[in-house]
């Protein structure tokens, strides 16, 4: 192993854990302390389930199917696992992106463009000629990117999470937002250039897996069973605040009579 593969590896390998971390910490906290949550709306218990069922889906997609699935040049699994992956995004992005408010303005932006680019990115790759290196990039980079900026970004938004930290440091959202981007940028290099030691695209030479009837099956109950979940919950979670179906009135508060 070369001296900037171990590098390289070493620090992606460290911010994956440390988001990784994170993540199972604010399930922590929206369970047992949510005044510790930096994202309140987690508080509310359906939420915290809807947070909790996203990091299995996408830890799942990114430690096990989808390093077995290149592994074994598996476009079924391949894709199977990131149709859940964005089947179990989707009420997070829609009721729980508070990154303008925790991280200021500009990461909002950026966070929502970015999600815009990435599921585009993943539609062309998708109707392109299979390419098992565009497949290795998508997995390494982008959803592995869920957990490679989550550190760096909380710790930097500590110089400015209060009112009088932002007066006194206006520009430290501008240079979380930097530093984030600069992560996004060289965790791409770094996959692109095959740096990450225990991240590979298949052997050229490998023939693609072929997929038993049992496996198409299981694959497609899977999803069904993640988008019914993410639907179930997402329902619940709009019972729980008082939401109404289009059309319908609005559920009031209740009014005591004592």
């Amino acid at each position: 192993m070369t001296a900037p593969t171990l590098l390289a590896t070493a620090g992606y390998t460290a911010l994956l854990a440390w988001g990784f971390a994170i993540g199972v910490r604010q399930i922590y906290q929206g369970f047992r302390r949510p005044e510790q949550l930096l994202n309140p709306l987690f508080a509310n218990p359906v939420a915290i389930r809807i947070f909790t069922f996203h990091i299995i889906v996408v830890s799942t997609d990114l430690f096990v199917i989808g390093p077995w699935s290149l592994a074994n040049k598996s476009e079924l699994w391949y894709w199977g696992g990131r149709i859940a992956l964005f089947s179990s995004s989707l009420s997070l992005a829609a009721f729980f992106n508070r990154n303008g408010e925790s991280f200021g303005g500009l990461i909002g932006r950026w966070v929502r463009i970015r999600n815009f680019f990435e599921y585009g990115l993943h539609i062309v790759v998708a109707a392109m000629a299979v390419n098992w290196f565009h497949y290795y990039v998508l997995l390494w980079w982008l959803v592995a990117y869920r957990y490679l900026d989550v550190g760096p970004r909380r710790a930097m938004q500590r110089l400015y999470n209060t009112p009088e930290k932002l007066a006194a440091r206006p520009w430290a959202p501008v240079a979380n937002w930097l530093l984030i981007t600069t992560i996004y940028v060289v965790a791409l290099l770094v996959v692109w250039h095959g740096l990450i030691a225990y991240a590979a695209p298949p052997a050229e030479g490998l023939a693609p897996h072929v997929a038993a009837p049992w496996e198409v099956g299981a694959v497609v109950v899977a999803n069904i069973a993640v988008a019914l979940l993410s639907w179930i919950l997402i329902k619940r979670y709009a019972t729980s605040v008082g939401m109404s179906a289009p059309g319908t009135t609005p559920r009031q508060p209740e009014r005591s009579t004592t």
